[in-house]
C-alpha cells in the first residue's frame, strides 16, 4: 500500500499550477533518492550524499536523459516547468530552468501514473 495514494485527491493535474508540480516534484524526487540509496550508506551520510543527486545540475542531467523517453504530453509538462515563472526565479540560468523542467515531470508522474515515475527514474539513474 502507498500512503499517499490515500490522502492526495483526484486532482486534474492540467489544472495545478506549474509551481505546485514543480514542489510536489522536488520532494517526491528527494524522498525516492534517498529511499534508494538508504540502504547502501549511513544515515550520517544519508543527506551528504543524496545533495549531490539533488540539486539544479544534476537535474538538468537528468532531465536531458530523459527527454528522448518522453511522450508529447510529459515534454508539454516539461516545457511548462522550463517556461515557468518560477524558473524564472534566477534569472536565465539554465540548469535551474532544466531543473524545474524535471521537477515539474516528477510531479505530474507521481499525480498521473507512478509506475511510469518508477521506471523512468530508474532508466536515467542509470
Amino acid at each position: 500500500m502507498n500512503i499517499f495514494e490515500k490522502i492526495h485527491p483526484n486532482l486534474n493535474v492540467n489544472e495545478l499550477s506549474t509551481d505546485s508540480l514543480a514542489y510536489l516534484g522536488d520532494a517526491v524526487f528527494n524522498l525516492f533518492v534517498k529511499v534508494l540509496y538508504f540502504k547502501n550508506t549511513s544515515v550520517k551520510n544519508l543527506h551528504k550524499d543524496s545533495q549531490l543527486l539533488v540539486n539544479r545540475n544534476f537535474q538538468a542531467t537528468l532531465l536531458d536523459k530523459a527527454l528522448p523517453l518522453l511522450n508529447e504530453e510529459e515534454k508539454a509538462f516539461v516545457k511548462r516547468g522550463i517556461n515557468s515563472k518560477g524558473a524564472g526565479r534566477y534569472g536565465n540560468d539554465p540548469a535551474y530552468r532544466k531543473s524545474t523542467g524535471f521537477e515539474v515531470l516528477v510531479g505530474y508522474l507521481y499525480l498521473t501514473n507512478q509506475e511510469r515515475l518508477y521506471n523512468l527514474l530508474m532508466e536515467v539513474l542509470k
